[in-house]
């Protein structure tokens, strides 16, 4: 018995320190890509977002080639003729066994992805009804989070329909009610005056506020609505910032912002 397991040793001390070897060389490999890449990111600054993308993309097909790489080669340390297998047709069976034909679908939709630049990491864009900014586009998914920092996986051959946030600026919209006692010229000239401090306020803003005017009647109020053109995604806190804004010029000139009420008429009361 003590034989047989000195024997398996010193059988498979040659293996295990080439396969420990192997390990650390794809490991090296592995962190100089990422370091290459990111020198990478940082060198194409006027292109980032497409830089990262391309990167991201390489990065993973190297991984991969690398880890299929080494798996035959470790395989062969082993005794398993690799050869015969690759060129028989079980090859085939266990790659079929393992999904291939959904692999394959997802690798083609990643290529065209980066190729057709639906989205670019960094893009914010939304996937069956999922928001979120994009965190890394591999061959074979897209990672997305979203401000509430939860990180969805989405297969690339899934992903059909997207919208992308990130492809053109951005329109923000704020409705504001006031009273049917108001004078509306006015009301709009004071907006159209004082709103003009927001785009000075944030560098982001392109084009506005502008007071559009009135885009409904309401049940106790009229409702004037006000745009802003600003950087993709970043009408958000313009938007807080014109709320903001015009409830402090109302309180300041006197303009009622009014509240549900309601009126009862008495028909047999003339008075």
């Amino acid at each position: 018995m003590w034989d047989k397991i000195v024997e398996f040793i010193n059988a498979s001390t040659k293996p295990l320190i080439e396969t420990a070897i192997l390990i650390g060389v794809a490991f090296v490999l592995f962190v100089l890509i990422a370091i290459v890449g990111n020198k990478i990111i940082k060198r194409q600054r006027n292109k980032k977002k497409k830089a990262m993308t391309l990167t991201k993309m390489i990065q993973s097909i190297l991984r991969y080639t690398i880890l299929i790489l080494a798996i035959i080669v470790i395989l062969s340390f082993w005794g398993v003729q690799v050869g015969p297998i690759l060129a028989g047709a079980g090859i085939i069976g266990i790659v079929i066994g393992f999904g291939a034909q959904d692999l394959i679908k997802d690798l083609l939709s990643g290529f065209s992805i980066i190729f057709e630049n639906y989205y670019d990491v960094d893009d914010v864009v939304e996937i069956k009804g999922f928001k979120g900014r994009v965190l890394d586009i591999g061959l074979k998914s897209t990672k997305l989070i979203n401000w509430k920092n939860e990180i969805k996986v989405f297969t690339n051959g899934d992903i059909k329909d997207v919208t992308n946030f990130s492809k053109n600026p951005s329109v923000g919209v704020v409705d504001i009610a006031i009273s049917y006692n108001e004078n509306l010229d006015q009301v709009i000239s004071l907006l159209e005056e004082q709103l003009v401090v927001i785009k000075d306020l944030f560098p982001q803003v392109i084009e506005g506020p502008n007071v559009i005017g009135v885009v409904n009647f309401a049940d106790n109020a009229i409702i004037i609505r006000i745009t802003v053109k600003t950087e993709s995604e970043q009408h958000y806190g313009v938007e807080r910032a014109i709320r903001k804004h015009v409830k402090e010029v109302f309180d300041e000139n006197g303009i009622a912002i009014p509240f549900p009420q309601l009126v009862v008429y008495n028909g047999n009361n003339k008075n």
